[in-house]
């Protein structure tokens, strides 16, 4: 029986160099075709035969295009930064003939501040049958280009929603609440990436938005610092009838409680809560009001306390006065402290006895109140309070909107300095 040879690859040399290759319609071999195909002057052209790709950065807010309508943050020889310098490669797109597969990527080190880019590659494609792949290091450059966000907001009339935070007080009166919204707001520099403009009004600010959903995120941000009511309007700005579009700007109106800390507040008889037609001293401010009764029952102190919401005192408005603003308060010196209670936890109730610092050396008139601060002074401290003998005393008013059962006091503790 014959022997059969075995079958053997055919092989021919390459027309250029003569090394053995498989046969190809260009009779050469792939280090050959690899140097006839400029690979790396295809990947350096930009779009339209531009040079150079480029990559664009917004120099306001620092942040490079991806697409037309979307920029992102991204750390320079960062993943994110390396996607958007391969995006920006025309023949690196699935368009683009013939096609290049991306191997691999990688950054190579170039001066922070010389604005280029150097990526090294490695791609792999087909030429004339024959598998080609080569490594190149391609130069982009980064130009400066603002993007959508930054071009509206440095744009005039372009706002769409506009957030009107007040406080109403009078004029003389200090406004704790406005300075309490904007030590928080300072703290916080993501609530406020997307405020376009601050303009300072009479009793309180003007913020304003590029869309309502950024206003409404603010406005819910400043319910959880101060007590508020919020309401929202909207006004037709124009009307394609053809596209059956229109052009709508929104109003957000956040009106915060009058009340500020260590106010006096009258609350008349007819008001919800057990401080009805009483006087009681703010303590705290957040979300809602915590109120204090100025004369605090001798029984329970739970009793002498209560919180006020936002929608419960715009209910009642009218019935809930601010007898006196904390810049009213005059020093007294504690002169004898009896605790009535034994058990200390945030209050604690005491008969105090106190005068006038500006009577002393004058006369001997001294008055006694119930307070609950008697956990914190002693006789010879000197606390700030409310006299209302020569403020309140011998108001008619005041006394026809109090209940019979409370007794109104000579003076009114607030803190201690």
């Amino acid at each position: 029986m014959q022997a059969v040879a075995p079958l053997t690859a055919v092989q021919i040399p390459c027309c250029l160099c003569g090394v053995l290759t498989a046969p190809n319609a260009a009779n050469q071999c792939a280090s050959c075709l690899a140097q006839e195909f400029d690979l790396k002057g295809r990947l350096q052209r930009g779009p339209s035969g531009a040079p150079f790709a480029t990559t664009y950065q917004c120099r306001e807010c620092r942040r490079f295009r991806r697409t037309e309508k979307h920029h992102e943050h991204a750390g320079p020889e960062s993943p994110e930064l390396l996607a958007i310098c391969l995006k920006a490669i025309p023949a690196l797109q699935s368009t683009a003939e013939p096609r290049l597969h991306l191997i691999d990527a990688g950054w190579v080190w170039t001066e922070p501040h010389s604005m280029r880019w150097k990526v090294r590659l490695t791609v792999r494609t087909e030429i004339q049958a024959v598998t080609v792949q080569q490594r190149v290091v391609v130069e982009l450059h980064n130009a400066f280009r603002q993007c959508n966000d930054c071009n509206r907001e440095f744009t005039n009339r372009t706002w769409q929603a506009l957030v009107q935070l007040r406080q109403k007080r009078s004029d003389d009166a200090p406004k704790k609440g406005l300075t309490a919204l904007e030590m928080a707001l300072a703290k916080n520099k993501e609530i406020r990436k997307h405020v376009l403009k601050i303009d300072a009004v009479r009793n309180g600010f003007d913020f304003y938005f590029l869309s309502l959903s950024y206003a409404q995120a603010f406005s819910a941000y400043l319910q959880r610092v101060g007590p508020m009511r919020v309401k929202t309007s909207k006004k037709l700005v124009s009307q394609d009838f053809t596209n059956n579009t229109a052009n709508m700007k929104y109003t957000v109106v956040c009106d915060l409680v009058p009340f500020c800390k260590d106010d006096l507040v009258l609350i008349k008889k007819g008001a919800k809560g057990k401080l009805s037609g009483r006087l009681a001293l703010v303590t705290k401010v957040s979300s809602v009001v915590h109120l204090m009764d100025s004369s605090p029952k001798r029984e329970a102190l739970l009793d002498s306390q209560m919180e006020l919401s936002p929608d419960a005192y715009y209910k009642q408005e009218k019935l809930y006065t601010i007898l006196q603003a904390s810049n009213r308060t005059i020093p007294f010196v504690v002169l004898d402290v009896d605790l009535l209670e034994n058990s200390v936890e945030k209050y604690c109730l005491a008969d105090v006895q106190v005068a006038r610092q500006s009577d002393f050396g004058v006369n001997d008139e001294v008055f006694n109140c119930v307070t609950h601060l008697g956990h914190l002074i002693r006789p010879g401290d000197v606390v700030m309070g409310y006299d209302l003998v020569a403020t309140v005393g011998g108001d008619w008013e005041v006394e026809e909107s109090l209940h019979n059962s409370f007794v109104l006091p000579d003076v009114v503790l607030v803190k201690k300095i």
